[in-house]
C-alpha cells in the first residue's frame, strides 16, 4: 500500500510537469511567484533569476537522482543581484504564502569561474558540475561557490563509490553520491554513509514524463494486482483454518457426553463390585444374573471405550490437519514476503534497464539530431550542385556539338588539359610555321592531300585514345569544363586546317 501511494504522488508530480516543467522546482507556489515577479518587474534592479533547477539540463537522466540529492535545495532557490532585490523577492513570496523559499544573493555581472585543475578530484568518475549544463554562468557560479558542485563525485552503484569515497583517499572530494541516491563522506577518520531519501521527489529532469506516468501505471496495477491475488489466497487460508477449528471444537462437544457416561458406569460397576462382594460374605446366592448384568455393563464399557478411541483417532488426525495448515500458511507467509524481496530487486534492474535505455535513446536523439542538422545538409547540398553540374555538362556538350562535331572534336584528345591561353599560344606558334613553311615551300594539292589523309589516320588514332578520355569528362565537372574549352579550341583549329587545305 504504501510503495502504491509512492507512486501515485510519483505520478500526480509528473502529471504536474507535462503543464509547465517549472512546477518540478516548487509546485505551484513557484508558478505564481514567477507571474507575481513579471507583474513588479520594474521594482527590480535585475530581474531575479530560479528556480535554479529549470535553468539546468542534465547530460544524462541516469544522474537525476544523484545530482538531485547532491544540490538539494539549491534547485529550489532564486538569485538576486543585490540586498533590495531580496527584500522585493521575499515580499513578492510572502504574497503567494511562498514562506520558506532561498533567495541567494550573487553579483550577475561576474564571469564564469575557471577552477583549475588542481583544485578538481583525482578521479576519472564524473562531477556534478561535470554532468549539468546551462546557458546562464551566474547559475554554475552559484553552484560552486554555495554547492561545491565541482567536489561532489558521482558514481554508478554503492561498492564503486565506497572504494572512491574511503578506500583510495582521493584529494578534494567532499561528498560522493551514487545514482540511486547514497550519500558518502568522510571528515577524518569518520566515515559516513547516508541511504537515500524514504520519500523521494518525482523525477525532475524526465525527457518524457508521458511514457514515465504510463509505465508507473502499469507498475502499480501490477502490484495492487499482486497484491488481490495475496489476499484471496490468505482469505482462502483463513476460512480453512476457522472450518477446521470449528470441526474440532464439534468433536470435543461430542465427546464430553460420551466421557461422562462412561464415568458413571464405570461408578456404577464399582457399586455392584462393592454389593456384591458384601453379599457374598453373609450368604451364598445366586450370582448368574449378576454376572450376566456385569458382563452387559462391561460389553458396553468396551463399545464406549471403542467409540472414544475412534473419538480420539479422529481428534487426533484433525489436530495433525491443523498443523499441517498452520505449517502451509507459515510457508505460503514465507513465500509471499520472499516474492516482495524479489519483486523489490526486480524493480531495482528494471530501473537500471531504464536507465540505460533512457541513456541509449539520449544518444540517439543526440545522433539523429547532428545527422539532420549538420550531415543530411551537407549531402542535400552535394547532391544538387551535382545535378546542376550534370545538367550545366549536358547543356554545354549540345552548345559544343553545334559549334563543332564530335567526331571532330576526338582528332584533338592531345590537348585534353591545355587551357586556353596554351591552345592560343600554340595555335599562333603553328600558324607562323606555316606562314614561314608556306614562303619556304610551294607543294603540290596532291601532296597535301597526301599530309591530309596522313592527318586524318592520326586523328583516328587519336579518336580512339579520346574514348578513355569521355569516361572521365562523365565523372566530375571539371572535365566537363575542360571538355568545353577544348571543343571550342578545336573549332578555331578545325576551322584554320580546312582554309590551309
Amino acid at each position: 500500500d504504501k510503495r502504491i501511494l509512492q507512486l501515485k504522488s510519483h505520478m500526480d508530480g509528473l502529471q504536474q510537469r507535462q503543464s509547465n516543467t517549472v512546477t518540478a522546482f516548487g509546485g505551484q507556489k513557484v508558478l505564481k511567484l514567477l507571474q507575481l515577479i513579471e507583474s513588479n518587474h520594474g521594482r527590480f534592479k535585475s530581474p531575479p533569476i530560479g528556480p535554479i533547477g529549470a535553468h539546468l539540463q542534465l547530460a544524462s537522466e541516469s544522474w537525476s537522482v544523484a545530482v538531485d540529492c547532491a544540490c538539494g535545495g539549491l534547485l529550489d532557490a532564486f538569485i538576486v543581484s543585490c540586498h533590495k532585490d531580496l527584500q522585493v523577492l521575499r515580499e513578492c513570496a510572502g504574497r503567494v504564502y511562498y514562506n520558506n523559499l532561498r533567495i541567494i544573493v550573487y553579483d550577475f555581472t561576474r564571469q564564469r569561474l575557471i577552477i583549475p585543475d588542481g583544485s578538481l578530484p583525482t578521479t576519472e568518475h564524473p562531477t556534478v558540475l561535470s554532468v549539468i549544463q546551462s546557458e546562464n554562468h551566474t547559475v554554475l557560479n552559484v553552484l560552486v561557490d554555495q554547492g561545491h558542485a565541482e567536489r561532489q563525485v558521482l558514481v554508478r552503484d554503492y561498492e564503486v563509490g565506497k572504494s572512491v569515497a574511503f578506500d583510495h583517499r582521493m584529494r578534494n572530494i567532499k561528498e560522493v553520491y551514487t545514482s540511486d541516491g547514497f550519500r558518502m563522506f568522510s571528515r577524518g577518520s569518520v566515515q559516513t554513509i547516508l541511504p537515500p531519501n524514504k520519500r523521494p521527489r518525482p523525477e525532475r529532469w524526465c525527457s518524457s514524463p508521458a511514457e514515465k506516468i504510463a509505465e508507473l501505471k502499469n507498475e502499480a496495477d501490477d502490484i495492487q494486482r499482486t497484491i488481490s491475488e495475496k489476499n484471496a489466497q490468505r482469505r482462502k487460508l483463513v476460512n480453512d483454518r476457522s472450518n477446521l477449528e470449528q470441526k474440532i471444537a464439534n468433536l470435543k462437544r461430542k465427546r464430553e457426553p460420551e466421557e461422562r457416561h462412561l464415568m458413571n458406569k464405570k461408578v456404577q460397576l464399582e457399586d455392584a463390585k462393592r454389593a456384591t462382594a458384601e453379599n457374598n460374605r453373609h450368604a451364598a446366592v445366586d450370582t448368574t444374573e449378576l454376572e450376566e448384568d456385569i458382563k452387559e455393563e462391561k460389553n458396553n464399557i468396551e463399545q464406549k471405550e471403542l467409540s472414544l478411541q475412534k473419538t480420539n483417532v479422529k481428534l487426533s488426525a484433525a489436530l495433525r490437519e491443523v498443523n499441517d495448515r498452520r505449517m502451509a500458511f507459515k510457508t505460503f507467509m514465507d513465500s509471499v514476503n520472499e516474492e516482495r524481496l524479489h519483486f523489490s530487486s526486480a524493480n531495482d534492474e528494471l530501473d537500471l534497464v531504464k536507465r540505460k535505455i533512457d541513456a541509449a535513446q539520449q544518444e540517439k536523439t543526440h545522433y539523429e539530431g547532428v545527422m539532420t542538422t549538420k550531415v543530411l545538409p551537407d549531402i542535400k547540398t552535394a547532391e544538387a550542385e551535382y545535378a546542376d553540374l550534370q545538367q550545366r555538362r549536358q547543356e554545354y556538350f549540345k552548345k559544343a556539338s553545334i559549334i563543332c562535331s564530335e567526331s571532330d572534336m576526338e582528332a584533338l584528345s592531345h590537348v585534353a588539359g591545355s587551357t586556353p591561353e596554351q591552345l592560343s599560344a600554340k595555335i599562333n606558334r603553328l600558324k607562323q610555321r606555316f606562314d614561314q613553311e608556306s614562303r619556304r615551300y610551294a607543294e603540290s594539292i596532291d601532296d597535301l592531300r597526301a599530309l591530309h589523309d596522313k592527318k586524318e589516320r592520326k586523328i583516328l588514332r587519336k579518336q580512339q585514345l579520346y574514348a578513355g578520355f569521355r569516361v572521365k569528362l562523365n565523372v566530375s565537372s571539371f572535365s566537363t569544363s575542360c571538355f568545353l574549352v577544348t571543343s571550342l579550341t578545336f573549332s578555331n583549329w578545325c576551322f584554320s586546317w580546312k582554309k590551309y587545305i
